[in-house]
């Protein structure tokens, strides 16, 4: 592997810590600016272009369920720290060797595009891109160092990001679990699900048009949430007051 700098090496480490907190900033500079654009495009319908988002946040998430309906556990997934006890090189990997950044990627440019808001995409787009980038240079190395010339043979076989080329034959892998997947997924799926909505509400209101059936479908939405997260969590077993009290627990850790 190339040498990194240590400093590169240690901003890695960080943003991948606190990967779930650091687009927050950037979050509300692009909504600011996604609120100054509501109402009509100034290019194209309206339609087209929650269209195209919805389809690319599609096979974003599709990409992701793919991926952790397949995943072993103690992988470091969506865990704030580096850890492997396995190295993935079925499935999705054939083709990239970071294919959840890839499903996050198409979600984030999905929404970006859906906003019409072309400034904003481009904010949103470049952080995007500059984190991963950075948060991927501190993975390699820790596979690296954990898998030696197993993750070299690899790296070598399978690209960073995708190619057109032929990938490896498939190897042995996990099956894929639906259950897995829905559990690990049901919190991304509706937030990107809601964004597009709130974007089509607000385009709606801002032209004067109804946006009732809208807001029906956001209500769908979180319903279908919270059935998810019962399951989860065994809320309707008598586990919702156990599940809150987990969760503070949590909060004061951190």
């Amino acid at each position: 592997m190339p040498e990194v700098s240590p400093k590169l090496n240690q901003a890695g480490d960080v943003l991948f810590r606190w990967r779930s907190f650091t687009p927050i900033p950037v979050i509300l500079l692009v909504g600011w600016l996604v609120a100054q654009s509501r109402g009509a495009p100034s290019w194209g319908p309206r339609w087209a272009w929650l269209g195209v988002g919805f389809l690319l946040c599609s096979l974003g998430q599709t990409l992701r369920a793919w991926v952790l309906g397949l995943a072993r556990d103690g992988t470091s997934g969506q865990n704030e720290v580096l850890i492997a006890e396995s190295l993935s090189t079925s499935g999705p990997y054939r083709w990239t060797r970071n294919p959840l950044y890839v499903g996050n990627f198409l979600i984030v440019f999905g929404l970006a595009l859906a906003t019409h808001a072309l400034l904003a995409a481009a904010v949103a787009t470049v952080f995007v891109v500059a984190q991963y980038n950075v948060i991927i240079l501190a993975e390699e190395r820790f596979l690296a160092g954990r898998f030696g010339p197993n993750y070299a043979r690899y790296r070598e076989s399978v690209p960073r990001f995708f190619s057109l080329r032929k990938p490896p034959p498939a190897g042995v892998g996990a099956p894929f679990r639906a259950w897995r997947a829905v559990r690990k997924e049901h919190n991304p799926a509706a937030a990107w699900l809601l964004g597009l909505l709130a974007i089509d509400a607000m385009d709606r209101a801002a032209i004067g048009i109804e946006y009732r059936w809208t807001l029906v479908a956001a209500v769908v939405v979180v319903a279908a949430w919270l059935s998810v997260k019962g399951w989860k969590h065994r809320w309707w077993s008598g586990e919702f007051k156990n599940d809150l009290r987990r969760r503070f627990r949590d909060l004061q850790v951190r």
